[in-house]
């Protein structure tokens, strides 16, 4: 069985808080991502190859080629900014409970 990650949200003290913090931080790194951006660039070239030769030859399976190569890239990039955006948008959800971890701490240590 393998671990089950908890979010950040569920945490009931600050230690436990930042303990999960840093394993969602940690588990976020994807080793994959380097790969897809090669792809996406030798994708990218063999999409800018294709149609040149298309436009200078005009063969069919040219046009068809370069079309069909140019629509992965297109999608590869905008699931790469959906993915960025996802990231961006947790990042602010973590920075607010941060916060309010703190502001908790800040009201309990000078009620004592």
């Amino acid at each position: 069985m393998g671990r089950q990650l908890l979010p950040p949200e569920q945490a009931d003290s600050w230690g436990e808080f930042h303990a999960r913090l840093e394993l969602e931080l940690e588990s976020r790194g994807d080793l994959m991502v380097p790969l897809w951006w090669a792809v996406a660039g030798a994708l990218f070239g063999g999409t800018l190859i294709c149609s040149a030769y298309a436009f200078t030859d005009r063969h069919w399976w040219l046009w068809l080629s370069w079309l069909t190569s140019f629509a992965v890239v297109l999608i590869m990039a905008s699931r790469a900014v959906r993915r960025a955006d996802g990231i961006r948008a947790r990042d602010i959800e973590l920075a607010r409970l941060r916060d309010a971890w703190q502001d908790h701490l800040d009201r309990g240590s000078a009620a004592r």
